[in-house]
């Protein structure tokens, strides 16, 4: 009988080590996702952050090419009232070098 209360012994032993092991574990699980949970955070914020640091940079230079072209639409049809003829020349020559492509490209 001392064999049998042996291992009795011997798996009640195994038993509790392997019920720590667990109980540790679990601890470990909860600290690293305790852990993975701030640094989640620490990474949303910054991703957040540099969002709104390029919706602000876009919205500048959105302001910005705006701007220009409304500007450059401005001189545009200045410059076309002053000079129509120029202006008719150029739409001619334009039209011209795209039917020229067009057909080059053709054959």
């Amino acid at each position: 009988m001392p064999r049998n209360s042996l291992r009795k012994t011997s798996l009640e032993s195994m038993e509790a080590e392997i019920e720590s092991l667990l109980k540790s574990l679990e601890s470990l699980k909860n600290d690293a996702s305790e852990e993975s949970q701030k640094s989640l955070k620490a990474i949303r914020s910054n991703a957040e952050t540099a969002l709104k640091h390029s919706r602000s940079l876009l919205s500048d230079a959105y302001e910005e090419v705006k701007d220009r072209t409304v500007k450059t639409s401005i001189a545009t049809r200045d410059y076309a009232q002053e000079h129509p003829y120029t202006t008719a020349g150029v739409a001619v020559g334009a039209l011209g070098l795209l039917a020229a492509y067009l057909l080059c490209k053709r054959n």
